[in-house]
């Protein structure tokens, strides 16, 4: 029998139509969503005249695909009576009822939820907290509850805005004297100071309580400082951990974002204790020619900071858009195809930024733009995703959001040879949009005699390199793709506004769980420059944004 089996498996033989209990159960199971919001907000308490300052607070299911069924959430407010009031989001259009403590709230669609709003009860005590849960039930599917821990009262930090210079030069370094004032109800128990600059930006300074990372588009700083931020008082950088941001050799158009956020609590690490250097752990080692392979229990790394709840985030961040007195030289490369009346050939067509500045496209658009007119006789069979026909044998290519200094594009297109014409002249031209939707150089570009090249196919021995005879190639206005093959990645916007204001509605405010907010926890790295970062209290500074 034993041979038999071996022999069916041998022979790829599969047998059908046994399921065995394990499979049958996981085809029935139900698809479980998880419900997710803040996991702590701050609530300012409820002043002595006039109305409490209102606090979103939302719980949603993430994309729930194709389940089509609607979702009941019971919201209990048991735990906050007599210290928060919360209810549905006024105006909003109403799902939910009222059922004594608890709030019966029925949704469905891609990502269904609960939005409402808490605000600080009168009369309740500094300090004061509670837990707001909600949980889910849906036919036919499960649903993870959540819930949010509402405090009454808590630290308010307001980042100041500094005067920066914001035409500097490469290489031009510029100091910044950070400052921030707490003006909530209670002091901050320690803060992150978290600073992000756009690639031709450079943070030099380097500190012993600070991570760093540096990705293809951003420098980014987190720094944690402890002691006690007390309300109502203002705190400046302190005279022995100075910061500084410099222009770099590659800067153009660039944004610096810095923000000021009170310190959660420590969290607890696994301590993983290091083996002994003289006697090293040798589980799981090897020996060969004398020398052991060793495998060590690896440390934990240390946890990105994550914050606490700021009664006001609106606040906590500033930014700022800095023009550098630079440029940045698009050149085309000229491209020759050859082939026979019905041959097939790949064309890729290329352009360059020959710097010294990155370059960074206007919001979401791409960084530049990419004409292509192809010669008589050719034919285009398949172009690539971020190229579109624009009018017969003219495509236009979208670059990505960032084009990197020394960056080489490519469009390979593959084209048919449908007339075998001698000579045939196309063009290849690199620019950007003008105001009317013509292509044109790009105002950094001072180099005039290499944005267009030749695109020449079937070329005799005497052609020449440069197009001449071309269609033109000013077209209309288009809609290109934001992505191109050659470059990828994005940056932030240079149409962002500046440091947002107070807002009298609700504050949208993102609660504990946001951790580092805009800037990505992983790849940050610390170095050991035995050096703190500090802040230091200003003397007589008032509370002043």
């Amino acid at each position: 029998m034993r041979q038999r089996i071996s022999l069916l498996a041998a022979c790829g033989l599969v047998a059908v139509g046994l399921t065995t209990p394990t499979a049958m159960a996981a085809e029935s199971a139900d698809p479980v969503f998880r419900l997710a919001g803040q996991s702590d907000l701050a609530l300012r308490p409820h002043p002595e005249t006039g109305s409490p300052q209102p606090v979103a607070v939302s719980f949603r299911l993430a994309d729930t695909g194709a389940f089509a069924g609607e979702f009941t959430f019971t919201v209990d407010r048991a735990a906050v009576a007599g210290i928060a009031s919360v209810k549905e989001t006024p105006g909003a259009p109403q799902k939910c009822v009222e059922d004594g403590t608890k709030l019966v709230c029925k949704d469905k669609g891609p990502r269904p939820g609960v939005d409402l709003v808490a605000t600080a009860e009168k009369g309740a005590k500094e300090g004061a907290k509670g837990a707001v849960k909600v949980t889910g039930t849906a036919a036919g599917a499960t649903v993870t509850g959540a819930e949010t821990t509402l405090t009454i009262g808590g630290p308010d930090l307001v980042m100041r805005k500094l005067a920066l210079k914001t035409d500097p030069k490469p290489g031009e370094s510029q100091t910044l004297p950070l400052a921030f004032s707490n003006e909530g109800t209670q002091p901050a128990k320690g803060v992150i100071l978290e600073l992000e600059a756009t690639r031709g930006l450079e943070l030099p300074e380097r500190y012993d309580n600070c991570a760093y990372r540096t990705d293809r588009t951003s420098n980014t700083v987190v720094c944690t400082v402890e002691g006690d931020f007390e309300a109502k008082a203002t705190y400046e950088l302190a005279g022995d951990s100075p910061l500084h941001l410099k222009a770099g050799a590659n800067a153009l158009n660039e944004r610096f974002a810095y923000g000021i956020y009170p310190a959660a609590a420590p969290q607890k690490a696994t301590d993983a204790k290091a083996p002994d250097a003289k006697k090293p752990d040798t589980a799981g080692s090897a020996t060969t020619a004398g020398r052991k392979l060793v495998a060590r229990k690896k440390a934990e790394a240390a946890p990105a900071p994550l914050r606490a709840p700021d009664l006001n985030e609106a606040d906590n961040k500033r930014t700022a858009d800095l023009t550098v007195d630079n440029t940045a030289d698009f050149a085309a490369e000229d491209l020759t195809v050859k082939g026979a009346a019905g041959a097939t050939v790949k064309a890729v067509v290329a352009a360059r930024n020959n710097g010294p500045a990155w370059v960074t496209g206007t919001g979401n658009g791409p960084a530049a733009l990419v004409d292509v007119v192809f010669p008589k006789g050719v034919k285009v069979l398949t172009a690539p995703a971020a190229c579109r026909e624009v009018r017969a044998a003219q495509y236009r290519c979208a670059t990505g959001t960032s084009v990197l200094e020394k960056e080489k594009l490519e469009f390979p297109f593959e084209v048919k040879i449908e007339k075998a014409v001698k000579d045939a002249k196309g063009a290849v031209t690199v620019g950007t949009l003008d105001a009317k939707g013509d292509l044109t150089r790009h105002a950094f570009d001072k180099v005039l005699t290499n944005n267009q090249a030749a695109f020449t196919a079937n070329p005799t021995a005497t052609s020449t390199t440069s197009p001449t005879n071309t269609p033109p190639t000013t077209i209309p206005p288009t809609s290109p793709s934001p992505t191109a093959s050659g470059s990828t990645g994005s940056t932030t916007g240079n149409n962002a506004s500046g440091a947002a204001g107070r807002s009298n509605g609700p504050l949208a405010s993102t609660g504990s769980t946001a951790g580092l907010v805009g800037i990505a926890a992983v790849g940050l790295f610390a170095v050991g420059a035995a050096l703190y970062l500090s802040f230091r209290r200003r003397n007589g500074g008032g509370a002043h944004a």
